[in-house]
């Protein structure tokens, strides 16, 4: 089985691709896609590009090019909620596409795919589970000591919940309460994740949503951002994707 891998900036998943065996790499379009191996798993590597239309691109061509059977998706966000804070760690259990209202298209009646009244969508419950078990197994060997590629202060918390994903980096109260308004159940915010989780959800793909929070969403968020970025997520996003490939 293939395993695809995406993060939508290289910063967020591109270190992994030094650690695996037997790399080929394919052009398609814009993309360069990382055909390799971790251990005895086949994994193809990618970048998406930021927002819905480039990650949904990306994922429909690791299907199509690659045959890919699972796909896992690592990043950053942005907090919607005061006990989500940086740093932590939001395993999607649901994926919202926040920017998309259709409740009152009420015409059409009952639709099926690829036509879609609600933009939410739920992982598969075999990759949510050992998704949970990757994350669980990454704080035990950070609280033990023995990624020391991490900083020793680093201490998250994990959260499983709905993620909500829309064409925009909010950074403002005004934004965020206006997520909040019609989702207040979101724990995080970022560009990517629900249209990943739509095509995986086309082609019965199982798949998987983990972000890294690097701002609280509001004033200074573009800041944080990059601080988070640059400092600090390769080593968290590649030791949790390390922990999670061999389960899957």
């Amino acid at each position: 089985m293939t395993i695809g891998i995406v993060g939508a900036m290289h910063e967020e998943i591109m270190l992994l691709k030094h650690q695996l065996s037997k790399v080929t790499e394919h052009k398609h379009g814009v993309r360069t896609f990382y055909e390799g191996y971790y251990g005895d798993k086949k994994v193809v590597m990618c970048l998406s590009g930021w927002g819905k239309p480039a990650a949904a691109s990306t994922t429909t061509s690791l299907i199509n090019l690659f045959g890919v059977r699972s796909i896992v998706f690592i990043g950053l966000a942005g907090s919607l909620q005061a006990n989500v804070s940086i740093g932590d760690v939001v395993i999607g259990d649901e994926l919202i596409q926040h920017d998309v209202d259709m409740k009152d298209f009420t015409m059409m009646g009952d639709v099926k795919p690829p036509f879609y009244k609600s933009f939410a969508f739920k992982p598969q419950p075999e990759i949510q589970t050992k998704s949970i078990a990757a994350v669980e197994s990454f704080m035990k060997k950070l609280k033990s000591g023995e990624l020391s590629n991490i900083n020793s202060s680093y201490a998250p918390n994990i959260h499983i919940g709905a993620i909500g994903t829309g064409d925009q980096f909010v950074a403002s109260p005004e934004m965020k309460n206006i997520i909040l308004d019609k989702y207040p159940h979101l724990l995080c915010t970022e560009m990517e994740g629900a249209a990943i989780a739509q095509i995986a959800n086309d082609y019965d793909i199982p798949c998987s949503v983990i972000r890294i929070i690097s701002d609280n969403a509001e004033d200074g968020a573009h800041s944080s951002f990059a601080k988070f970025l640059f400092e600090d997520i390769s080593q968290i996003s590649v030791e949790i994707i390390k922990t999670l490939i061999p389960k899957l």
